[in-house]
């Protein structure tokens, strides 16, 4: 009997596992399609699980305060928002009107430099006249520079595009508040049902891969987030002490772009110093030695005491989580897969480690039986 059911799982397993390859463009398809009706579902319990960070850190303020514990949760969500439109308001005054100036400079300065660039590399011998006129007529038939204006260009039509689904998002931010509001409620109705459906093994692995979530959470958002901010200050502090244009803009870059291990701080320095270029091609040259200075200070001093291992992942494990999350959700999918990644390596690391200590023991015990 006992084969026979053996058999009967065999069978069904098979069977979902040849369905999941047949039919693999139409299940992601209608996950998809899924996903998109339950979106401001989704985003909101998102949200609510990324606010909750900050929300407890100024509840712990709130209570060394003395401030009476009715108020606690009300008056966290309001410094929240406050907080967060603050920082909004602070980043689009800053990097929509520099943007723009950006842009209309660019062409013009791109006019005044390649002549320049064209004679010296004529002068130095690197190039015959031949061979540059050549290579102006490739890059005019590429139309590189129009294509590089229009890309900039859009980045700054762009930034409305965020609130495009504008009835979506706000059900989504009143939602979040909802939940925020009664997260304990929520928490022990939904402790009660899954012991009431589940065994109560299966309640505890649960229960810890949430904690594990929970913590990994907590840890790499606030300890990015303090990152962020004093890597963006020491950005546009580096920039304004050595004359470079664009500090400002270059420092929030740099404070948001963070959030992308490793590929961020990269992205950062490449985009302030295409926007310096509109200014002065040589500045352009040493915001990148100064942007590098600066990374290296961070990166040998900052990052380790302030954020350290965060979320205990590898190096090789972050690119991962970075390129795919980035593949599969854009922006947000490259800075929130890297805890992903750090919870499950976390996780297999643990039931690895389980697995050997279970061998070792029983190995042992085997021994001393023989003995």
């Amino acid at each position: 009997m006992k084969k026979i059911n053996e058999s009967y799982k065999l069978i069904v397993f098979a069977a979902l596992a040849l369905a999941l390859v047949l039919y693999i463009g139409r299940i992601w398809s209608g996950l998809q399609s899924l996903a998109a009706v339950f979106f401001p579902i989704i985003l909101g319990g998102a949200l609510a699980f990324v606010f909750n960070v900050p929300m407890k850190k100024l509840e712990n303020l709130l209570t060394k305060c003395r401030v009476p514990q009715k108020l606690h949760r009300p008056l966290a969500l309001l410094l929240e928002v406050l907080i967060l439109l603050l920082i909004l308001a602070g980043i689009v005054s800053i990097v929509v009107p520099t943007l723009t100036t950006a842009v209309n400079q660019l062409s013009s300065t791109v006019g005044k430099v390649a002549p320049q660039v064209a004679k010296w590399l004529q002068q130095s011998g690197l190039l015959s006249s031949s061979q540059l006129q050549d290579l102006t007529k490739q890059l005019q038939n590429s139309d590189i520079v129009n294509r590089a204006i229009s890309l900039l260009g859009s980045l700054t039509g762009n930034i409305s595009a965020v609130f495009g689904n504008f009835f979506s998002v706000i059900m989504s931010i009143f939602l979040m508040f909802a939940i925020l509001a009664s997260k304990e409620h929520l928490q022990r109705i939904t402790g009660r049902l899954m012991r009431v459906l589940l065994p109560e093994k299966a309640v505890r692995k649960l229960s810890y891969v949430g904690t594990v979530i929970v913590e990994t959470y907590d840890r790499f958002l606030m300890g990015q987030l303090i990152e962020a901010v004093i890597v963006g200050l020491l950005v546009f502090a580096a920039y304004s002490l050595t004359g470079l244009p664009y500090a400002a803009l270059t420092g929030v870059l740099t404070g948001v772009l963070s959030f992308i291990p490793y590929i961020g701080p990269f992205s950062a320095c490449a985009l302030g110093a295409i926007f310096i270029f509109t200014d002065s091609p040589w500045k352009a040259l040493l915001s990148i030695v100064v942007f590098q200075a600066v990374q290296l200070i961070e990166g040998n001093v900052i990052y380790p005491r302030v954020v350290g291992q965060s979320v205990g992942l590898p190096t090789l494990f972050t690119l991962a989580a970075a390129l795919i999350g980035g593949n599969l959700f854009g922006l947000v999918g490259m800075i929130f897969f890297t805890p992903v990644f750090a919870v499950i390596y976390r996780l297999l690391r643990e039931f690895v480690e389980e697995k050997e200590e279970g061998k070792a023991e029983k190995g042992k015990s085997e021994i001393g039986d023989r003995l």
